[in-house]
Parts: C-alpha cells; sequence; structure tokens
C-alpha cells in the first residue's frame, strides 16, 4: 500500500490545464499519424529480414491468386490498433486528472484532509449501501505500508517477542495485517465516527460516503450519493486481517512466493489463520460541520 508523489503542485488549475493539453495534443498527434502513408513510417518498416522473407515466400508459395494472405501479414506488421491505443492512454490521463482534482479540490461544504487517510471497508463490492460500516477502520496518519515492517524482519520480530515496531505501534502475532506486497502494517482505527467523507479509488469517481450512527444493536450503515464500492475501491492497495485460529496461525507463516498481489487481486492465505479481505478507499475530505 505504498504511495509516493515526486512533485508537489503548486497550482491546481495549472496542473489540470496541463493534463487537458495532454489528452488534446495525443488525440491531434494519433489523427495525423494514421494520415501518413504506411512506406513512411519507420516503425512499419522495422521488421527484421528474417521475417520479411517468410512473408514474400509465403506469398510465393500460395501465388498470385491468395491475396488474403498477403493482406493478413500487411496487417499484422502495422501493430495494435489505432483506437485502442488512444482509449487506453486517454483512460489512463482521465483517472490521473481526477485524481489530481479530487487531492485540490472539495465539494462545498468540505474540508480536505492532510494527510489524506485510509479507509479498510467491508461490503458487497457492486452495492452503493450496506451495513457492517462498525467493522470498517481507518489509518489516519495516511498511507501505513511505508510504516510497515517488512519480510526479513518478520522472524526478528516475533522470535524475539517484540511488542512494538520499529515505528512505535503496536504488534499482535496473533491478530495482524498484510499488504499487498507483503508488509506487515499497523492495525486500523475501528469505529469510525458517524458523518460524511469524501471518498475515491484514484480512478475516475469521487463519491460523498455516508456513515450512519449506529443503531440499537450497534450496527452502522454506509451509502455512497454516487457509484457502487468497486467505483472508489483503490485496486493497487490490497489489505487483510488474519487471526490466529489457535492452530500456530503467525505472520511467519506467510509466503513470499504470494506477494506481490495484483490490483484487484484476493490477497492469500496464511497457515492457521482466518483471512479478512478489506477494501482500501482513499478519504480526501470530511464534512465542514
Amino acid at each position: 500500500m505504498r504511495r509516493s508523489c515526486c512533485w508537489k503542485m503548486r497550482s491546481p488549475c495549472f496542473v489540470a490545464f496541463i493534463l487537458l493539453s495532454i489528452i488534446i495534443c495525443h488525440s491531434y498527434v494519433v489523427s495525423c499519424w494514421s494520415t501518413i502513408p504506411s512506406k513512411l513510417q519507420p516503425w512499419r518498416r522495422s521488421a527484421s529480414s528474417h521475417h520479411r522473407r517468410e512473408i514474400i515466400q509465403q506469398y510465393n508459395s500460395n501465388g498470385d491468386g491468395d491475396n488474403e494472405s498477403k493482406v493478413s501479414s500487411d496487417e499484422n506488421e502495422q501493430g495494435p490498433a489505432i483506437p485502442v491505443r488512444r482509449l487506453l492512454l486517454s483512460y489512463a490521463l482521465a483517472a490521473g486528472t481526477e485524481y489530481v482534482l479530487s487531492q485540490n479540490f472539495v465539494r462545498p461544504g468540505f474540508k480536505r484532509l492532510h494527510p489524506m487517510q485510509f479507509f479498510a471497508a467491508l461490503g458487497d463490492p457492486q452495492s452503493k449501501s450496506g451495513v457492517g460500516a462498525e467493522k470498517w477502520g481507518v489509518w489516519e496518519s495516511g498511507d501505513p505500508g511505508p510504516r510497515g515492517i517488512p519480510f526479513d524482519q518478520f522472524d526478528d520480530i516475533v522470535s524475539n517477542g517484540k511488542k512494538s515496531s520499529p515505528v512505535g505501534w503496536e504488534i499482535d502475532p496473533k491478530s495482524f495485517w498484510l499488504e499487498e506486497h507483503g508488509i506487515w502494517m499497523e492495525a486500523p482505527r475501528y469505529n469510525l465516527q458517524p458523518g460524511r467523507y469524501l471518498v475515491t479509488g484514484g480512478r475516475l469517481r469521487t463519491s460523498v460516503l455516508t456513515i450512519e450512527p449506529a443503531d440499537e444493536n450497534g450496527v452502522k450503515k454506509w451509502s455512497l450519493d454516487g457509484g457502487v464500492l468497486y467505483d472508489v475501491t483503490h485496486l493497487p492497495c490490497r489489505s487483510a486481517l488474519y487471526v490466529d485460529e489457535g492452530n500456530g496461525g503467525s505472520p511467519l507463516n506467510a509466503r513470499r512466493e504470494d506477494f506481490p498481489v495484483k490490483p484487484g487481486g484476493e490477497m492469500p492465505q496464511v497457515q492457521g489463520c482466518e483471512k479478512q479481505d478489506y477494501a482500501v478507499l482513499f478519504v480526501t475530505g470530511v464534512e465542514d460541520v
């Protein structure tokens, strides 16, 4: 769950302008490139001599009537379709724009959180509301990954019975959190405060998340004003809580080869532990009351 930012935005409007300009320029360049004859495009002539000989041999063996094989070979040399490249880059730039704007602008009635907080959420990914928010957690000090314990320190921590991490958070080897790189994280604070929060997955949507006060049974409802839980989940950040079932469950049982976990993937099992996967939400703002 590592998140880094190697530059700071002095003017959000300027950054948004730059990103929009890149999208426009890219579309223009692709449009111009597609009008250039293939004979003038160097990358279309970059096939190896061996590959060209294969095309010539195939053409000669099939005769003049087999034009279909020649056309197919020419199409293979031309690389991926332009609309696909345009779609992929446009999607990436749009996601980056949304993330930048979510970090610098908040809706009226909200104040921006600094540092950004992280919610550990439970619920149906395709639902826009549900119950059980009392079981959610929050990392209030920002990304817990850099504050975590790497794999090569697990043995020293557990074998020596250490009670705290190198940066000071409390250790419990019987109930522990792992992230997508296999880093042992501090536990989040549970029992979220009722209120309204701006949440995003760093993709194409920022929504208002409402956490209702607990009912008489201690259950808290949650709801989104737009999209579903999946839409505001940051897919590269994976996290899970592992609890010892009484069969020797421990962070030492985690296997290095199971990490890193691919974006959107399920966290691996750890022998002797019961696992609960959590979705990770970026919390960029909170209602100003």
